[in-house]
């Protein structure tokens, strides 16, 4: 039982020898990562801009009722 585990073992050993661990870095782990990385600096990208509209339609709109109202 003993040896044959050795065998397993050595065999698996055999047949990793021959990956390359940066490629299975790179598509196990920073391909996700940049992924990720990504959704998210177009979601902030999305949101800031949104943000910056809702921004400019605020301005314009109290430009517009203090004209209108706040007539000094």
């Amino acid at each position: 039982m003993k040896t044959e585990l050795l065998n397993e073992f050595y065999l698996l050993q055999q047949s990793m020898a021959p990956v390359n661990y940066d490629e299975v870095i790179e598509e196990r782990v920073y391909m996700p990562v940049r992924k990720v990385n990504k959704k998210m600096t177009t979601w902030i990208s999305e949101r800031g801009h949104m943000l910056m509209s809702l921004d400019v339609k605020l301005n314009s709109s109290l430009k517009y009722l203090r004209k209108k109202y706040l007539n000094f």
